[in-house]
């Protein structure tokens, strides 16, 4: 079995930088809106009767970013599949950059609704090829590893927003406060652009393309072992790759097959429904409004922006510990216990604050308990649901239409921002903790089918998981016998040979 070499690691960081593109820009908003001079800017009432028109217009800007990025995640599927994944990212990455420096331009509020969504399609394209890349370039070994970068990079955005927030709010330029976290989202994604040009194309796509030479240069030194000297099994790797490929080029791709045939309907299910389950923990929710959820549970000033950099430190924390575990643990059993857990916070919340918050008995106790299984709802989304969940929902395709079906799982996860985060600053103001038992009761729904419906992933290549839905798999390399590893390798060599006969001849 192949390696991850040192190289692959590296151009893994550079690709999640995309990730932590998406989390600091997403997040960045969040932290503004903590600000007292973003609603002073725009004019906006936190209190009284104008209170119920600034939810509404914090509502439009999340539902319209999440619309741009719903809009970006479906163009990057076929956009990463027509121009490649490496290209793919360098545009998406352009978008980010200009709908970052609008965004922190905004001059009122119609621009900055506007400019978000722009913003958001740039974001969204990210989110949906870097898992891509992620999975595509990995060894079967330690492509959760990889792929989990993807989760970590996204939470580490949300962390580094989080303090570039806390830091903003203590500048005595209140505009600056505001605009600060907004124009610092310009960052990331230039570093990107400049990172693609050192980055490889994926192998897979380029077998996809018919450029196989390219593909072997490209495959060979990212999973090069100095410990292989005669690389068998990166040929290995490669022959099973080509042939898989190869084969499966004649099936049908782009969306309208993935609604047609029963196989890949069932997968665009798993990589869908857990993208939605994720949101449905009101994971999202309590992060975008953290700030103002950490005030109605009695904290002021400048401590719920410091809470909320604990929040998002816990979360990238428990990212980084599930995508150095998950190759040993498993997809499966990762997301039944995180998700039992966040079942099990997100009750403890709902009744806290239904018991303590906006009641003529306010406790003090019952606050810090709250506060604390928030804590712990992030340490259980963190460590055992963000990494896996994309994981999962970009592996189990094959490469005819991981593109889409990635696209429409991360279309999904953002279809579901729209139903879950718009209405959450009103409902949080009208009915509070009724909120949080919606979110309770999704997750529970969701550790059944997860417990029933979810086949184990780990260990295996990508194109060996086409057998867990029941389509055949050309080549077996994890559980082929050493009778069929010998017969593999002077198939190899023969092909080596051929191809050798052939550059002589030209």
């Amino acid at each position: 079995m192949t390696r991850t070499s040192g190289y692959n690691v590296a151009v893994g960081l550079i690709v999640a930088v995309g990730s932590f593109t998406y989390g600091f820009g997403f997040a960045s908003f969040a932290t503004s809106i903590g600000q007292p001079g973003f609603f002073a800017y725009f004019n906006l009432s936190t209190t009284g009767p104008g209170a119920a028109y600034t939810n509404h217009i914090l509502g439009a800007v999340n539902a319209l970013f999440f619309f741009g990025a719903c809009v970006g995640a479906l163009g990057g599927g076929p956009l990463a599949d027509r121009i490649g994944r490496k290209w793919s990212l360098f545009a998406a990455a352009f978008v980010a950059v200009i709908g970052g420096a609008l965004t922190a331009g905004s001059v009122h509020v119609a621009m900055l609704i506007i400019v978000r969504i722009i913003q958001g399609s740039g974001l969204g394209a990210l989110a949906t090829l870097v898992p891509i890349y992620l999975s595509e370039a990995s060894t079967p070994a330690k492509r959760g590893m990889l792929t989990g970068l993807h989760g970590f990079f996204l939470v580490s955005g949300y962390n580094g927003s989080a303090w570039v927030g806390f830091g903003c709010f203590f500048s005595n330029n209140l505009t600056f406060g505001w605009r600060g976290p907004l124009a610092f989202t310009c960052i990331p994604p230039l570093i990107l652009l400049i990172g693609c040009f050192w980055i490889p194309e994926s192998p897979r796509w380029l077998i996809s393309k018919g450029r196989v030479e390219e593909a072997w240069t490209v495959l060979s030194r990212l999973h090069g072992d100095p410990s292989d000297p005669d690389e068998i099994a990166a040929h290995e790797e490669f022959y099973q790759m080509r042939k898989q490929i190869e084969f499966e080029s004649h099936n049908a791709s782009g969306y309208m097959s993935i609604f047609k045939t029963p196989a890949y309907r069932k997968r665009a299910f798993l990589a869908c429904y857990i993208q939605y389950a994720a949101n449905a923990t009101g994971g999202l929710v309590i992060n975008y409004y953290s700030v103002i959820i950490y005030e109605n549970l009695g904290l002021t000033t400048y401590l719920p922006l410091l809470m909320y950099c604990i929040y998002t430190l816990i979360g990238a924390l428990g990212n980084l510990f599930s995508l150095l575990t998950i190759d040993k643990t498993g997809r499966r059993p990762s997301l039944l216990i995180g998700f039992t857990g966040c079942f099990i916070c997100v009750v403890i919340e709902s009744a806290m604050v239904g018991r303590f918050v906006g009641t003529s008995d306010p406790s003090i106790a019952g606050q810090k308990v709250a506060i604390v299984a928030i804590m712990f709802f992030v340490f259980f989304y963190g460590l055992f649901i963000d990494a896996a969940s994309f994981i999962y929902s970009s592996e189990i395709y094959p490469t005819n239409i991981r593109s889409e079906g990635v696209a429409l799982a991360t279309f999904t996860y953002f279809a579901a921002c729209i139903t879950f985060v718009t209405p959450g600053a009103t409902a949080i103001a009208s009915i509070g903790y009724k909120y949080f038992v919606i979110f309770a009761c999704l997750t529970l729904v969701s550790v059944i089918i997860i417990y029933f419906m979810y086949p184990e992933t780990k260990g295996q290549s990508l194109e060996e998981l086409a057998a867990l839905f029941g389509d055949p798999v050309v080549v077996h390399l994890t559980d082929a016998t050493e009778e069929q590893k010998q017969e593999m390798d002077l198939d190899i060599k023969n092909e080596l040979i051929a191809e050798q006969r052939e550059d002589v001849k030209v």
